[in-house]
């Protein structure tokens, strides 16, 4: 009967345990429940409570009370029916009603599952124990061997192979993760593992869970119910998951029930949806998120959920699992308040129990209130097991105190438990482990886990995978593509990215449509569509890649972790990410070809269109698979998108544009037929010109005129198409498109290969120390202080006085206007709100309850406190009550809103001018320059921030012992994101002595112990101790949980509460000896005496969590502990004291010009040891340089090789462009160093860009040469001086200002993916329009300002003039020309015309210019209006067939008389201005007896008359000697000058070409640059020249780069990307 009574009482609490879950705190904030569920509840409470423990409970009242969709919340099994206490063994008619409803509900379910679920899928399931005997994990040293030179000091190569390529080069000694460790964990169990070292938790964690490193070397039994287990087995994964700290693996855009939704639909395997919705209803329950259901998770653009709800998703995403029995989490509380991380375990708890799963659980600093929720504690030490047991106090006494310890009920049990780990001391850890293994705790875990392997199976009926799941993927593989791709669908609607790339594919599409669309149907209009073609190759190949890269990293973590809890098949993940990106490829590819196609006036035919839509379809699945490729194959975005840049490059180089195939160098033509470029512009090219003639007349001398077809094959020829002969031009384009999409396949099937293979090198490992690089020189080594003792010199704190003796705030209230925080909101914010908002979704809400009327937002209400010097100030509070944003205020870091109240130092306000002298800002996150040493760090802010009469030395001698550095400070401190570098508790003491170097008389702490261990954060905060005895400060931190032991470190305590207008003072003033009057004065609000086993701070906490603020202000404000704090606030108002005269405080300690050259030397050592920007730079420059040179290299004699120069030119800007993404990484790194420093008073902006431009140089110049030597030489460039030259100065300009304009673009956007976004975008666009695949004379007008302002334009101008002007090109045409069935050996010129013209107007003016090149000119002609001569000419059809040239040239000009001749006016008017001298010497010369003896201009008119008398042969010596007297001395100059008076008036192309050697056809240099415009005609001069490439394109990209470098120290001085 007692047993039966005792159990009754069980069910009955049980019932109230149960009904009581539901009003659970959510963690920030309570579940919002209906009114009505609520007031149902409540009055079934209090039935129970009147009833006690006789009454009965019908199930069917708690089903009516709560709606369908709540029925989650109690299940039946829950529900217990106690009996009446009198009623002894005999049971109640209620309790057997109750019974036979359970039995019969149960079935019902079973059965079907139409009606509203009480019973869960998890429910009823066997028991699972999990043992481990004798766990040991030896890591293997690593030697570096052959690998020894790159480990040494400095070497940035050691770094690359490192970051880049996951090659370990430094040294490691092996040792033991975990030696020994026993243990074992039953269904519905929680443990908590505890330890001094991270490392060794985090071990055990993933052993258990079979996630350890594949090099580790494991040896113990894992068991399962007794039955021994694989290592690694995809099955026990699942079975197993593991739960890592991190929460940003989830998809910001996906709310909490789609996350759990998603979960459970791979995971539980023979579920209905109902069943599947049922079950996630109920985890969001027992997790305290339903009311947060249908709220975004969220992320740092897009707000949702906050931190401890997330890291409840976390956790419960993972217990959605239907094969999940036991679950290993890893300081999942890390970041969250003592609340919060309380309210997790519960919930955990709550969640295991009704789940029947088991939890081993590492936390960092967990309260007592914590622990003690706990079944089992494991406690690891460096030489093995110290305790697995019961958490009960009195057995953990036995096990960690000596006998003639004290009380062992005062403190917390982490302090008792891990208290000798603080001492770092291997024999007490050993001892400590000897006296557990002869303790009778031991010997009950020994019988225990023998115990199991007696009651396991027989050896031959033992099968693992009866207990777990056969398949790691329970469902088929049709509905996981299914599942998978639904979700992918809802992430790419709701993603900005998305929307992002149609506005790109439209807007590009408008500029290249409308840039092409003044394209001829000529041969220059046949150029310019082969570069339009070759241009949307290159860029939708491009574009493609470099939009997938961000949002495949982005994803990759989310899939790392579903794929490591085996919640689905890489492949069919894999698979279903190519379909659901394939819409959004088609789409883009469509749009760019329908707006561009027929704008440009491609081939009209339909066929010709759907072939070129279909060929950028499959460029976009190329390019989007090469992106995922890349993402598979780099570790890290930076990296891939480096390696993005340079294959691409490597593919349009040889896709057969420029150099065409034929040119393409025999040792690298292999890669046009592996690159999709080269087959998609073979196959559109054919597409588009097959078939299609370009009609030219041209004339050969004297000898008639001909029609020139360079259309078709031979125009195809040019470039070398097809580049297989033997098909026909349908079977190519067939076999070219097939080809693309081939390409993309391979991409997408080696994607597949290597996703899975990092992600089982990155994933779920184990991070393992490795000694980091020692600094081999100072960076102060020119600028050390002289230590010799002389004049000057003083001690540290020889200038020390008892200046400032407190700092009081009092009335201190701070507000914030939301108005100005929308206006704020980024643009990357605002579009995935909105997004998310159309998909029906919630995102997060800034609370209104605080919010006043006139749009302000009170944060802090009158708060009074008083904070005294050679005291520590612990400054806590509830979650949201404004502690670090007093702290903020305090500090001077607050520069927005409003703040009301004073701030006084000795009773006198605050000076912001002396403010940054005397304080130091320790802040949460350890922002500290990766690439320094720890020595180097702290000297740089002494040099910067000590004045120069100080001992520099012995400063940082005395903070690094104060802060136990000294072991460490040679150590560069490398990244932690990283896992690199220093531990996370030598950070935080370096960011403390980064502060205290500066000698600051008031030192803020913000969250000091936030992820640190129990003996890392008392090793923090003991240093801090320290510090603050010995340099008498006056010392405030912020702290979220805070141990026993550290909380007694603290002398004052200022607790804040959380009200609806702000942060409210709760209690300010001393602590007491043993925290007596903190202690006393909570315990007086809650009525009751705290217990002396827990730790005051959860105590303190938990009574003001559960009180109004401003009733627990009101409280204290009675006391007298506050009288006496108003009392002493009123007193040094009153008594105040301006400060000393302290040289050290209001003088500046360096001058700019100091600060420069500081600045500058720490740039160049941090350059030098950053692989990312210094050899990622170099290497990719000095390769690409040489792949270039390689590729271009041969011959620059002929046409082909100007060609060529040009080409290698264009593509040598792209090779310039590769490194400046690599510029954008650590800038957008040092970004908040640079904050950091700046806002205390470290240096200023303006020396910070300067130094920054400074350091740089070395490295732009040494990047210059290694392109000049790797290119230059290998194109065979000219050799002449000025050439050289000039090439180098531009080359190093050039590296100059792309690097400055990533710098530029790091400076102006908020994150590094915007960086490389904006580039990118810039860098297509000046591309497109600097003047090569179009020229500036084919644009439309609206588009040449673009051109102008194009700073790409200037550096290719500059480089191509500098190659091309003053040289000459020859070709051979014979070929093409005699076609015409003319012979060119006989020749001396040829005259083309390009484009639409008539043969009788194209004979006139080649019969005019036949003329002008027959002879040689002597003449000189300074004036006269030759324009209108020749378009009189023209206009008046004067040469003709039927006619000799020299009766035409009468009739048309010398005829005065009847018929008139049309063109006398306009050529007598040109007679004005000849040299009469220069014609009469010409005819004595060509006719002696028949030339006149004097003429002048007035009778020039005359010679008409005399050559209507002479034969053929004199009239046409004397109308030569008039052409040599009209046109300038330089014949070529005077055609070119023809030309372009030719090309005004007949609106088409006028080709002039010399015949030399009798087959070749010479080409000057300035001719070719006059095509692209970069060449004009000079009258003065007489002919075409290219001056510009000196002061015009080497000036304009001096004007840029100063334009760009004034911006960059603007952005630093201006831009502060931050949320303070």
């Amino acid at each position: 009967m007692e047993v039966e009574d005792k159990r009754d009482e069980e069910i009955a609490q049980d019932t109230k345990t149960n009904l009581s879950e539901v009003d659970m705190s959510a963690g920030d904030s309570d579940i919002l429940h209906d009114a009505s569920i609520d007031g149902k509840l409540e009055v079934i409470r209090n039935q129970i409570e009147e009833v006690g423990d006789s009454e009965m409970i019908a199930t069917n009242d708690l089903k009516e009370a709560i709606p369908q969709g709540e029925s989650a919340v109690i299940s039946e099994d829950e529900i217990k029916q106690p009996n009446d206490g009198d009623s002894g063994a005999q049971k109640s008619e209620g309790d057997e009603e109750i019974a036979v409803k359970k039995v019969t509900t149960q079935e019902s379910d079973k059965k079907n599952d139409t009606h509203g679920r009480t019973l869960s899928i998890f429910d009823n399931r066997d028991p699972y124990t999990l043992s481990f005997e004798n766990l040991t994990v030896h890591v293997p040293g690593v030697k570096s061997g052959c690998c020894n030179c790159l480990s040494k000091a400095d070497n940035p190569f050691g770094y690359l192979l490192q970051e880049y390529g996951g090659v370990s080069v430094q040294e490691r000694d092996p040792f033991y993760a975990l030696d020994g460790i026993s243990g074992y964990l039953k269904s519905g169990e929680l443990c908590l593992v505890l330890g001094g070292s991270d490392q060794s938790k985090s071990t055990l964690l993933r052993a258990l869970s079979g996630r350890l490193n594949e090099s580790d070397d494991v040896s113990g039994t894992i068991l399962l119910n007794g039955i021994p287990m694989p290592r690694s087995d995809r099955g026990w994964r699942k079975t197993c998951p593991y739960v890592s700290s991190s929460d940003a693996t989830h998809s910001a855009v996906l709310t909490v029930r789609e996350t759990f939704t998603f979960a459970a639909e791979c995971t539980m395997g023979s579920s209905s949806g109902d069943v599947i919705k049922d079950e996630v209803d109920q985890m969001m329950s027992r997790l305290g998120l339903s009311h947060v259901a249908d709220t975004v998770v969220g992320d740092e653009n897009l707000r949702g959920i906050s931190g401890g709800q997330k890291r409840r998703v976390t956790f419960g995403e993972m217990m959605l699992n239907e094969s999940c029995r036991f679950m290993c989490c890893e300081n999942i509380t890390d970041g969250l308040s003592s609340a919060d991380s309380l309210s997790l375990i519960e919930n955990i708890n709550s969640a295991c129990k009704k789940y029947r799963t088991a939890a081993m659980i590492s936390l960092l600093q967990p309260s007592d209130e914590m622990i003690e929720i706990f079944d089992k504690l494991l406690v690891l030490t460096s030489q093995g097991l110290a305790y697995f047991g019961p958490v009960d106090r009195e057995k953990l006494a036995e096990a960690f105190l000596q006998e003639q310890a004290g009380d062992h009920h005062i403190g917390s049990i982490c302090d008792l438990v891990l208290k000798h780990s603080l001492s770092g001391s291997a024999e007490e850890e050993s001892a400590l482990v000897k006296k557990y293994v002869s303790s009778e705790i031991y010997k009950q875990t020994v019988v225990e886990l023998a115990q199991l392997r007696a009651n396991a199976p027989p050896a031959p009926d033992r099968d693992i995978h009866k207990l777990i799941p056969n398949d790691h993927v329970t469902k088929s593989s049709w509905y996981q593509f299914t599942v998978i791709s639904a979700r992918r669908i809802k992430l790419i609607c709701r993603n900005a990215v998305t929307w992002t790339r149609i506005i790109i594919a439209i807007v590009f599409g408008v500029i290249i449509g409308s840039l092409f669309s003044a394209l001829g149907e000529s041969i220059a209009g046949a150029l310019g569509r082969t570069g339009f073609i070759f241009l949307n190759c290159f860029l939708v190949l491009m574009l493609s890649a470099a939009v997938t890269i961000p949002s495949s990293f982005r994803e990759r973590v989310t899939l790392f972790k579903h794929r490591s809890a085996e919640f689905y098949d890489g492949r069919i993940a894999y698979l279903a990410q190519l379909v659901t990106d394939a819409p959004l490829s088609l789409f883009e590819a469509i749009l760019l070809s329908c707006i561009s196609y027929f704008w440009v006036g491609m081939n009209q035919n339909a066929g010709a269109f759907f072939y070129f839509m279909g060929t950028l379809i499959a460029l976009e699945f190329a390019g989007q698979a090469l992106g995922r490729l890349l993402c598979a194959v780099c570790n890290k975005q930076v990296t891939a998108n480096a390696m993005s840049s340079v294959v691409i490059l490597i593919f349009g180089t040889v896709g057969g544009f420029m150099p065409p195939y034929g040119g393409i160098v025999p040792l690298l033509r292999w890669l046009s037929w592996i690159t999709p470029v080269s087959y998609a512009f073979e196959g559109l090219m054919l597409n588009q010109f097959s078939g299609t003639s370009f009609d030219s007349v041209a004339t050969v001398g004297a000898e008639g005129i001909g029609e020139l077809s360079l259309g078709d094959n031979p125009w195809l020829s040019v470039y070398n198409l097809p580049r297989n002969k033997t098909l026909s031009h349908e079977a190519i384009r067939i076999w070219d498109i097939f080809m693309v999409f081939f390409f993309a396949i391979i991409y997408d099937l080696l994607g597949y290969y290597y996703i899975e293979r990092t992600r089982a090198l990155l994933h779920n490992q184990t991070r393992r120390p490795q000694s980091t690089v020692k600094n081999s020189f100072s960076m102060s080594a020119p600028l050390r202080q002289d230590t010799s003792g002389q004049g000057d010199k003083q001690d540290t704190h020889t200038q020390e006085t008892d200046w400032p003796q407190c700092l009081t705030i009092r009335d201190l209230s701070y507000k914030v206007s939301l108005k100005s925080k929308t206006r704020k909101l980024k643009p990357v914010q605002f579009v995935r709100r909105k997004l998310v908002m159309l998909a029906g979704k919630e995102s997060s809400k800034d609370t209104s309850e605080k919010m006043h009327e006139d749009g302000t937002l009170t944060l802090l209400h009158k708060v009074n406190a008083r904070f005294c010097r050679g005291r520590m100030t612990a400054l806590m509070g509830t979650s949201g009550a404004g502690k670090t944003t007093l702290m903020d205020v305090i500090a001077g870091y607050k520069t927005g809103g409003v703040i009301l109240g004073d701030i006084l130092i000795d009773g006198c306000p605050k000076d912001p001018n002396v403010w940054k002298k005397i304080s130091g800002y320790a802040e949460q996150n350890d922002i500290l320059n990766p690439y320094l040493t720890v020595i180097e760090t702290l000297r740089f802010t002494a040099n910067c921030r000590l004045p120069r009469n100080v001992d520099k030395h012995e400063t940082i001698r005395k903070i690094l012992k104060l802060m136990n550095l000294d072991e460490w400070k040679d150590y560069v401190v490398g990244r932690e994101i990283e896992g690199e570098g220093l531990p996370k508790h030598a950070r935080k003491r370096l960011t403390i002595a980064i502060q205290l170097v500066i000698q600051p008389k008031i030192l803020f702490l913000d969250e000091p112990t936030t992820g640190l261990g129990t003996n890392a954060a008392s090793l923090v905060i003991s240093a801090v101790r320290s510090a603050t005895d010995v340099l008498g400060l006056i010392t405030v931190a912020t702290i979220h949980q805070p141990s026993k032991l550290i909380w007694d470190t603290f002398d004052d305590i200022l607790l804040l509460g959380r009200s609806n207008l702000g942060g409210r003072a709760a209690y300010m003033g001393e602590s007491g000896q043993n925290s007596e009057n903190v202690l006393n004065h909570f315990a007086s609000i809650k009525g009751e005496t705290p217990s002396t086993k827990g730790n005051p701070a959860d105590f303190c906490l938990g009574v003001l969590d559960k009180m109004d603020a401003a009733e627990a202000e009101e409280i204290f404000q009675e006391t007298s502990i506050w009288k006496d704090l108003s009392g002493k606030i009123d007193m040094d108002h009153e008594d105040r004291k301006d400060p000393p005269p302290l040289d050290s405080v209001t003088k500046s300690v360096n001058n700019p010009f100091r600060e420069f050259l500081l600045l500058t030397v720490r740039h160049m050592i941090v350059q030098w040891r950053n692989p990312s920007y210094c050899l990622m730079r170099i290497i990719s420059s000095m390769v690409m340089s040489l792949y270039v040179g390689l590729l271009f290299s041969g011959d620059k004699s002929s046409l082909n090789g100007a060609v060529f120069s040009i080409g290698a030119i264009f593509f040598l800007v792209f090779v310039l462009v590769v490194p400046m993404q690599a510029a954008v990484v650590p800038l957008v790194e040092d970004r908040a160093v640079l904050y950091r420093e700046t806002v205390s008073g470290t240096y200023s902006r303006f020396s910070y860009g300067l130094g920054q431009l400074v350091a740089d140089q070395p490295f732009h110049l040494l990047n210059t040469i290694i392109m000049f030597l790797f290119f230059y030489f290998l194109v065979g460039f000219r050799l002449e001086g000025e050439q050289v030259g000039y090439f180098i100065l531009m080359l190093y300009l050039a590296n100059w200002v792309i690097q400055s304009l990533g710098q530029l673009f790091a400076l102006v956007t908020p994150n590094e993916e915007s960086a490389n976004g904006l580039g990118g975008l810039s860098v297509i666009l000046s591309v497109i329009l600097m003047g090569f695949l179009i020229s500036v004379s084919m644009m439309p007008d609206g588009w040449v300002w673009a051109y102008w302002v194009n700073l790409f334009h200037y550096m290719l101008q500059g480089f191509v003039t500098n190659e091309v002007a003053n040289n000459s090109y020859q070709i051979d045409l014979s070929g093409i020309v005699n076609e015409l069935g003319y012979n060119v050996a006989n020749s001396t010129h040829i005259v083309a015309f390009d484009g639409n013209i008539d043969s009788v107007v194209a004979n006139q003016v080649s019969s005019f210019m036949s003329l002008v090149v027959n002879d040689d000119v002597v003449g000189v002609n300074e004036g006269g209006d030759l324009d209108d001569l020749i378009r009189c000419t023209i206009d008046s059809e004067c040469f003709t067939e039927d006619k000799p040239p020299a009766t035409s040239f009468i009739q048309c000009y010398m005829n005065p008389i009847f018929p008139k001749s049309p063109c006398i006016d306009e050529f007598q008017a040109v007679l004005e201005n000849v040299n009469v001298t220069a014609i009469l010497q010409c005819l004595r010369d060509a006719d002696p007896d028949n030339a006149p003896n004097e003429l002048t201009n007035s009778t020039l008119g005359d010679l008409g008359k005399i050559i209507a008398e002479e034969d053929t042969r004199s009239q046409l010596e004397t109308i030569l000697c008039l052409m040599k007297a009209l046109l300038p001395p330089d014949k070529i100059d005077a055609i070119m000058r023809l030309v372009a008076i030719i090309k005004d008036v007949l609106g088409v192309l006028m080709i002039f070409i010399e015949i030399c050697d009798g087959s070749h056809i010479c080409l000057y240099g300035e001719v070719i640059l006059w095509f692209f415009g970069w060449a004009t005609f000079d009258p003065n001069e007489g002919g075409l020249i290219a001056p510009y490439k000196w002061w015009y394109c080497m000036g304009s990209v001096a004007i840029f780069l100063g334009t760009i470098e004034v911006l960059k120290l603007f952005a630093v001085r201006f831009i502060v990307w931050t949320k303070r």
